[in-house]
């Protein structure tokens, strides 16, 4: 007797790895891993709302993403993740444009300037948790009504930071840590609302600032498994896995895109 009631086809296999027909919101998505989820999600066929602290810097991505003939749309909103009510209102504009959520990403972070904690300037510490840690909390609180009420899914960007600290990062670390222990909270509470709660984990990947850091001039081919350096489209693939429908049975986990196990030792240039 078959484990399954039936066998699957292409078609039905497809349908659960995709996100086409969701509403998704992607915050910080105007540049690096932010920017490749969204242009993940349209080409797959989602609508998204992507917001950024500067319309300006949403908008060259909404008209470039629309005029190019994918299978989703996006609608970029002005927002400050770390102003409760600049997030009020993205919840507001989203809920009034679509009629609900079915997927809340938080990218939205940043650094700041790092060097040892004895001489981490208390603003620099404030602005790094600020961002990362309480933006997570911010915009999935103000969604929380919405994802709980049909079910749905939130992926948060954590950092291998995160998960080994490393020495003259120490508020984005601690920050980093934070988003991973609420990611496994707000899955255990949210679980009876049929709401997945994951997170990503990534090492080194190339965005602009990394690869001007590690002085990487060319994207990493993605077909070369032993390499310290990822792409932010394969971070955008595994955010994707896991805001679809394939990820069911998966809640209050962190995915690691870091290529071969490492201790987030930056690799030489």
């Amino acid at each position: 007797m078959p484990i399954t009631d039936e066998i699957r086809t292409a078609e039905s296999v497809r349908d659960r790895s995709s996100v086409a027909g969701k509403t998704v919101v992607v915050t910080g998505a105007s540049s690096g891993i932010g920017r490749a989820i969204t242009e993940t999600f349209v080409a797959d066929g989602a609508d998204v709302v992507i917001c950024s602290r500067t319309q300006e810097d949403v908008d060259v991505v909404a008209e470039e993403l629309n005029t190019a003939d994918l299978a989703g749309s996006v609608v970029p909103v002005e927002c400050d993740v770390t102003d409760r009510d600049s997030v009020a209102a993205l919840a507001e504009a989203t809920l009034e444009e679509f009629d609900g959520v079915d997927v809340v990403v938080n990218n939205a972070g940043g650094a700041g300037e790092g060097g040892p904690l004895q001489g981490v300037d208390p603003e620099d510490w404030d602005g790094v948790i600020d961002v990362n840690l309480t933006g997570t909390y911010n915009v999935t609180s103000a969604f929380s009504d919405a994802l709980r009420e049909d079910g749905g899914a939130v992926v948060n960007t954590s950092s291998m930071a995160g998960r080994y600290g490393v020495a003259g990062m120490g508020p984005y670390s601690a920050a980093k840590a934070g988003v991973s222990a609420l990611t496994r909270t707000l899955a255990a509470e949210w679980a009876g609302d049929d709401v997945r709660v994951n997170a990503v984990e990534p090492g080194f990947i190339a965005t602009p600032p990394v690869r001007e850091w590690l002085g990487v001039e060319e994207m990493p081919e993605r077909d070369a498994v032993d390499r310290k350096i990822g792409t932010p489209h394969e971070v955008a693939d595994t955010v994707r896995f896991l805001a679809s429908d394939a990820a069911s049975f998966v809640t209050g986990q962190t995915i690691a895109p870091t290529g071969p196990p490492n201790t987030f030792v930056p690799p030489e240039p």
